[in-house]
């Protein structure tokens, strides 16, 4: 069992390490607005470890955004928030691992999409509502005159965190689809 968590542990941080190279591949569009694919990495140690692989992996990738100086931070409070927090949300995509690996093994093609589609849609909304509630909080001051905080961060976090959605979900189907052994752990 030890040598179990010792592997999960040791994957979890190879996938952060890889996910913060990946992280520095520009996709940004405009000042505030940008395409996380790293977060498809997190994605598949959540969907071949599971929640807590998942939320290891995602809480080492923020981590080491934040002390590697890849960070957009105003205030401590909100780098912690926006990059070791929510990034650790990242790994909530592991909610439905067992039926993604079970779809993967039994090659059913429909409930590999659906419960991909699920998990990293349930892992970008939490992700992204930290970064909205902080997109208030701290960000709002940027929003245009006349414009609510509210607002301002619903749009921008909005449109970045469906943008993310959609290209993490279809890199992590595509890469399980070509790929099955990716999540599936040889006991």
């Amino acid at each position: 069992m030890r040598s179990v968590k010792l592997n999960e542990n040791i994957e979890a941080a190879i996938a952060a390490v890889i996910a913060f190279i990946v992280s520095m591949i520009p996709i940004d569009i405009g000042p505030s607005f940008g395409v996380q694919i790293s977060l498809a990495i997190i994605y598949i140690v959540a969907f071949r470890r599971g929640i807590r692989a998942g939320l290891l992996s995602g809480f080492l990738l923020g981590l080491i955004k934040f002390i590697s100086g890849f960070a957009s931070i105003l205030t401590p409070v909100q780098g912690i928030i926006e990059y070791i927090f929510a990034f650790a949300l990242a790994g909530l995509a592991g909610i439905f691992a067992l039926q993604i690996q079970e779809a993967a093994k039994n090659n059913h093609e429909k409930n590999l999409f659906l419960y991909i589609g699920l998990a990293t849609f349930i892992a970008i909304f939490a992700e992204y509502f930290v970064h909205f509630l902080a997109g208030v909080a701290f960000w709002g001051q940027y929003a245009p005159e006349g414009m609510s905080p509210w607002v301002y961060s619903a749009i921008m976090n909005g449109m970045s965190g469906l943008a993310t959605w959609g290209a993490c979900y279809a890199i992590s189907y595509l890469l399980i689809k070509t790929n099955k052994k990716i999540i599936l752990v040889e006991k």
